[in-house]
């Protein structure tokens, strides 16, 4: 008798629980059958690309951004619709030339673009020698006497036995953030820096440059990887040659421009949030195709996803464009201030910030409990190509919310071509696969569904 009625909560237990999972599992396929449907979303991005190409903050063309996602969200049933003001800096590109000369004869142009934050060069731009380094600490154990008054020239290529190419990419950032910075302490002129590129191409590849510890601020530059094998190859028969930098870039007065938000009330637990977002900013030289107006579209696929599959979300969900990821992240520093200020819960917050090739799985920041809870849905995303579960960072913009949000993700793409595209002239829509950015909406809108649906606790 006693084995008899072991067994049978046993299989009320069971069947309840894949009772529970089948269903999971159906709301789930619909996410996905209508997502792979949808054409939606992709052109939607094609739009952005085409109206608002190069919108770095405090720009122009980031008004015309914000606008535009004004009046897809407004097109939209979300509860409300809005702009979360904040400041953000007036950097303006200019007008970049590059070129060597080799023994005082014909220049030969090069390719670059200026890197973000940067100081122009003087007027009448910057002639010197070149010294080269492979990273800030060869510079630095350098005698001074060599560096002074050139150019130094940081030629390290990517990686490219690191199958994450995101490793790669952490590898060489330091060179191009902080280069210039650390270079004028010894004496030089400018900086040039090797793209952090995997491919070889003429696309440079900007990104934004700090200075930190000097008042001595110097022009720094990306040479394309095509025109630093070029001038490698100059540079070991003719050392002295020259190399000439000029941009016209500048700083105005900062500005005000601000997040774009779309909320869904919650009808459970509308005190409680759910944070969804990329960033609507790019680079002043790109579509920002992949980086990252691919994530903000995916961002906002997931609540049409909702809308069109009839799901009522429980918790209030927040689709987030955040402003200035590129230059000083004060959208993301602005969201989570006010979150904080107004005593908001956050349940949950998820970025798509890595570009929306194939998604593979999430990156996922949370206690143990929380990431344990998001770990064990894996079965159900599984099909679907979401199989790299693991614990790492979320994304720069949710970032800030760490310590006041429950849990944070970013959805992890593979990596294989994403640097031939970031911050590069190369970033657009038609590197885009459309069935790829429908499948990352579906999941991520999957995984906020079965955060709203059971919680993290």
């Amino acid at each position: 008798m006693k084995n008899s009625l072991f067994l049978l909560v046993l299989f009320l237990i069971t069947t309840c629980r894949l009772g529970g999972q089948n269903a999971d599992s159906i709301i789930i396929k619909n996410l996905f059958d209508n997502a792979l449907q949808s054409e939606i979303s992709y052109r939607q991005l094609q739009s952005l690309c085409e109206v608002a190409p190069g919108r770095l903050a405090g720009l122009p063309a980031m008004d015309t951004a914000m606008q535009y996602m004004m009046r897809m969200m407004k097109s939209m049933p979300f509860d409300s619709v809005y702009i979360q003001p904040c400041m953000v800096r007036q950097w303006l590109p200019g007008r970049d030339t590059a070129y060597y000369t080799v023994d005082g004869k014909r220049n030969h142009p090069l390719t670059v673009d200026i890197l973000g934050g940067s100081v122009p060069t003087p007027e009448i731009g910057i002639t010197a020698q070149t010294v080269t380094f492979s990273s800030i600490d060869e510079m630095k154990r350098a005698d001074p006497a060599t560096i002074k008054g050139k150019i130094v020239y940081f030629n390290r290529p990517m990686n490219q036995t690191h199958v994450n190419t995101f490793r790669a990419y952490g590898e060489n950032a330091s060179m191009r953030v902080l280069g210039a910075d650390e270079a004028s302490k010894l004496g030089a002129v400018a900086v040039l820096v090797r793209s952090i590129n995997t491919a070889t191409d003429d696309f440079p590849h900007t990104g934004i440059m700090r200075y930190k510890t000097t008042d001595t601020k110097i022009p720094a530059f990306a040479i394309s990887t095509k025109d630093a094998l070029e001038l490698d190859s100059v540079l070991m028969k003719f050392s002295e040659t020259n190399v000439y930098l000029h941009s016209t870039c500048k700083e105005l007065p900062e500005i005000q421009q601000g997040n774009v938000i779309g909320e869904i009330r919650g009808t459970v637990h509308p005190e409680r949030f759910i944070t969804v977002g990329g960033h609507l900013d790019a680079w002043y030289n790109s579509a920002g195709a992949h980086d990252d107006g691919g994530g903000c579209m995916q961002s906002l696929e997931v609540a049409r996803l909702f809308f069109a599959t009839g799901y009522k979300l429980q918790h209030t969900l927040r689709v987030v464009m955040f402003i200035d990821e590129e230059m000083d992240q004060r959208g993301g520093k602005k969201y989570a201030e006010e979150a904080l200020a107004k005593s908001e819960k956050h349940l949950f917050a998820l970025e798509s910030d890595r570009g929306v090739a194939l998604p593979t799985g999430f990156s996922i920041d949370a206690p143990e409990a929380a990431y344990n809870r998001i770990v064990s849905w894996k079965n159900l995303l599984e099909p679907y190509g979401f199989y790299l579960w693991y614990k790492g960072g979320s994304g720069v913009d949710v970032g800030f919310l760490k310590g006041s949000c429950t849990a944070l993700a970013g959805i992890v793409c593979d990596s294989q071509r994403y640097f031939e595209y970031h911050h590069s002239a190369n970033d657009t829509f038609d590197k885009i696969v459309r069935r790829e950015l429908q499948l990352g909406a579906a999941g991520m809108a999957a995984l906020i569904y079965l955060v709203d649906k059971y919680g993290l606790e």
